[in-house]
């Protein structure tokens, strides 16, 4: 864990103060156990001393009690007082890490950036704000900074990302090229700019990304960046053979920095079924006043950002683009913090946690995101995992499922370079193989407990024919077609997903079949999908 948030400044002569001292004193020499004790002993005093509740929300946290941990970031924020950067900047993030969205923005958004001036600390808040889905106002931060004189090579790449997010695509390319310029190395830059697909000629590109690799250490972990943005470029060019080698590359780099064993995740999804009997959801009354969200999900990079953008034509759906809460939610509904969307524990938990109480957290949680329409998107392919819990805790709920091609599926999660460990399935034939067919089996167990409440839209149906699938869908939801839905390209709202370029064009049927382009290489994939769907 970090060090305890010292706030300098605090009076340090008040009681409080030197109970706190002494709860500082024993956290950072590792003694957590005697901290919690000193932190609450501070707060007998001073119920509202935010750096103590933060102190215990981070030891809470570390003692998997989700739920005592959510209540001490939340009162980190109550009283803030006169506090330093570092502190508030803490507890946004904090409260950010337990799924309080909105009290991290409310906190940011106290925070003047054009009378701030601490350039490292804006970058932070613009960061926090991003991962909220705040892009707009994450620029506005970002941009602050860089007014007041903060210069890096990774400053140019986040401002490009939040101008790519926005779909100002062409800015985007000029802060990605800014930061070459400052770094001609900087990989993610690279990688960035070739998938932005900007155009123009890409020899040049191409000749500076392989300058770069010659030049950045074989062990660097940046490295497949790099192969990325090489294959891209290669790709675009119709080069297949030299594509696919960077993309092998590139692929097998990451493979090696990722966690990922396909075994344990049978036995998680098996568990998970086993959990959600024929009988697990029972009869609910749908409240007809309720706010209706509209899940999209599946697997990545399969048209679930298309198709959430169809839905976001009809002036009674809200976009929310890619939320977490309905996970976050049920971490704190079953009191154990996981990486991903659920662990076993979370699945033995499953028979102590209050369902309805769930679903009107998930609500109040999102509230403020949709403040007038009754209906909204939550578009996070992988809440297929949670589908069954989804519609135990919100009957009213909608649920769109994607479905493509396996080989289609699969080639486009493989030729994506995702963030940190996500989809870490996503760089190696037999994990994918794997993976797709642990989706395809919960998928279908969702579908055997849940008759006729979830929908299936295939990919190919829905960019061959728009606007039949689009009516389809709406139908679904209860709601009207409008005919400008399927104009996707005349949108001007955010997106943030790894296919925020791709779905500023019109809907096209350029994709489907796309991986029979390197049928020969991943021709082994294809006999370990045999069967698969």
């Amino acid at each position: 864990m970090t060090s305890a948030p010292n706030d300098p400044l605090r009076p340090q002569t008040s009681p409080a103060s030197v109970a706190w001292q002494q709860a500082e004193r024993l956290y950072n020499a590792g003694d957590f156990e005697a901290a919690l004790r000193a932190g609450e002993r501070v707060l007998a005093i001073e119920p509202l001393h935010s750096a103590t509740h933060l102190m215990l929300a981070n030891l809470r946290s570390h003692r998997d009690e989700y739920r005592l941990a959510t209540g001490h970031a939340l009162r980190a924020a109550e009283k803030m007082g006169v506090q330093s950067l570092q502190h508030i900047a803490a507890v946004t993030l904090r409260l950010i890490t337990v799924g309080e969205y909105e009290r991290a923005f409310a906190v940011i958004r106290k925070i003047d950036p054009r009378t701030m001036r601490a350039p490292p600390f804006l970058v932070e808040f613009a960061q926090q704000l991003s991962l909220i889905e705040q892009h707009e106002d994450a620029l506005r931060y970002l941009d602050a900074a860089i007014a007041y004189g903060i210069q890096a090579d990774s400053v140019g790449y986040i401002r490009g990302n939040y101008l790519k997010f926005l779909g100002r695509l062409d800015e985007a390319a000029s802060e990605y090229e800014r930061a070459l310029a400052i770094n001609p190395d900087f990989a993610y830059a690279h990688w960035a700019l070739a998938y932005l697909g900007t155009g123009g000629d890409p020899a040049p590109r191409i000749d500076r990304i392989r300058r770069s690799l010659t030049a950045t250490p074989s062990d660097h972990p940046d490295r497949a960046y790099l192969h990325y943005a090489l294959f891209r470029e290669l790709d675009g060019i119709d080069a297949t053979q030299e594509a696919w080698q960077a993309l092998a590359a590139g692929a097998a780099d990451k493979r090696r920095r990722v966690d990922y064993d396909a075994d344990a995740e049978t036995a998680l999804f098996d568990q998970l079924a086993a959990a959600c009997g024929e009988d697990f959801l029972r009869d609910a009354a749908i409240d007809p006043d309720a706010k209706v969200p509209v899940f999209v999900l599946g697997m990545p990079r399969t048209g679930t950002t298309l198709l959430e953008r169809i839905l976001g034509g009809n002036r009674d759906i809200t976009l929310c683009g890619e939320l977490n809460d309905f996970r976050m939610q049920y971490k704190w509904a079953s009191d154990h913090h996981c990486l991903g969307f659920i662990d076993d524990i979370g699945i033995a938990r499953i028979g102590d946690v209050d369902f309805a109480e769930l679903g009107r957290r998930y609500l109040q949680h999102v509230a403020w995101r949709v403040p007038t329409a009754r209906y909204f998107s939550d578009k996070n392919p992988g809440n297929f995992v949670l589908a069954g819990l989804i519609l135990r805790a919100l009957p009213q709920a909608k649920i769109v499922h994607l479905r493509r091609g396996a080989m289609d599926s699969c080639f486009s999660n493989l030729k994506e370079l995702f963030a940190a460990n996500a989809h870490p399935y996503s760089y190696d034939f037999h994990d994918l193989a794997a993976h797709y067919r642990n989706y395809s089996r919960l998928m279908a167990h969702w579908h055997r407990i849940a008759p006729g409440r979830i929908l299936d839209v295939h990919y190919e149906d829905m960019v061959s024919d728009p606007a039949t699938e689009a009516k389809r869908v709406m139908d679904y939801c209860g709601l009207d077609y409008r005919p400008e839905q399927i104009r996707v390209e005349s949108s001007a709202l955010p997106v943030s997903t790894a296919s925020s370029a791709q779905v500023r064009q019109p809907i096209h049927r350029r994709n489907i079949g796309g991986w029979k382009r390197y049928a020969g290489a991943l021709a082994p994939l294809e006999r370990l999908l045999e069967g698969a769907g």
